[in-house]
């Protein structure tokens, strides 16, 4: 373009008049974006009170945390060997006994069962219990066994069956249908129970105990429904309420475990009742020979309650 004055021409360049139009327009941008950022930054400090502490962490900021639970929470080291009898009667008379060595270092409970009338230096063990009671019937035991047993339980079978039945419902596989009814024993009994998976009672346990013992001769199966009941009813649930259970143990049994024994078991009581630790379960299997137990099968039952 060219301007025509008293002296020589002037000429304005196209291309400069075209940057400096991009030039004006950046500017104006540029100034768009500092009001509004200075308009926002205002807002805020309004908002938070020029504190840049509430900026940073204002009152309602959620924090969320990972607690630790009771499941992540480690279990306590445990060790030892514990051996018990429970001896079952019904009126002074010996139904059966049960022998369980719960063993820490393994994490794992040993259970086996004795017929009444298993023979015991000569004498039927339930002659022992009737004439001498449960601490001259747990001698015997231990003098058959040559093995020391620390405590013993003896309970009436109705006691028993109200204590089972405080510690929860039982679930057990019957394999085939049972229909049984005793006849001309010092305490009868009968068994009714269809094949399949069958919540048992208190009382229905301890009848099935005695016909797989005395009818079936079948000490591995007694051993196993007693193994059940132990993987499935020592658990958290009856762990938070043990006080109350052992309350109802010592008051209707005749047992020589005491307040500090069960003090001192609380550690191990966590650690088997916790869902993480799947107990392992073995079967000592007594053979009998008539009522006596037979001489090879009596050394591998000692083998599982040696300490």
């Amino acid at each position: 373009m060219r301007i025509f004055k008293n002296r020589g021409d002037i000429y304005f360049s196209k291309i400069n008049k075209k940057k400096s139009a991009e030039q004006r327009m950046l500017i104006i941008a540029l100034i768009v974006i500092v009001v509004f950022t200075v308009i926002f930054v205002t807002a805020l400090a309004f908002k938070y009170d020029f504190s840049a502490k509430k900026f940073f962490a204002p009152d309602d900021l959620k924090v969320t945390q990972t607690q630790e639970t009771e499941e992540d929470e480690p279990l306590p080291e445990v060790s030892g060997k514990s051996n018990f009898i429970t001896l079952v009667n019904s009126d002074n008379n010996l139904l059966y006994a049960v022998l369980v060595q719960v063993d820490l270092d393994n994490i794992s409970y040993k259970v086996g069962t004795l017929k009444a009338g298993t023979i015991c230096d000569g004498n039927s063990l339930a002659d022992i219990y009737k004439q001498s009671g449960a601490p001259n019937a747990k001698k015997a035991i231990e003098t058959l066994m040559g093995t020391e047993f620390d405590y013993y339980i003896s309970m009436d079978k109705k006691e028993f069956s109200v204590f089972f039945e405080k510690l929860g419902d039982f679930s057990y596989p019957i394999l085939s249908e049972i229909k049984f009814k005793s006849s001309g024993l010092s305490v009868d009994y009968s068994v009714r129970l269809k094949a399949g998976e069958q919540k048992l009672n208190g009382s229905q346990v301890v009848n099935l105990i005695r016909y797989y013992l005395d009818e079936e001769n079948n000490t591995s199966a007694a051993n196993d429904l007693i193994l059940n009941s132990l993987l499935q009813m020592i658990n958290s649930d009856n762990l938070s309420k043990s006080e109350d259970l052992f309350r109802l143990l010592v008051t209707t049994a005749d047992t020589n475990i005491t307040v500090r024994d069960f003090s001192m078991a609380a550690e191990g009581l966590t650690v088997l009742a916790d869902d993480r630790t799947g107990p392992g379960a073995y079967s000592a299997i007594a053979e009998y020979e008539s009522e006596n137990i037979s001489k090879n099968s009596l050394q591998k039952f000692k083998g599982y309650f040696i300490k």
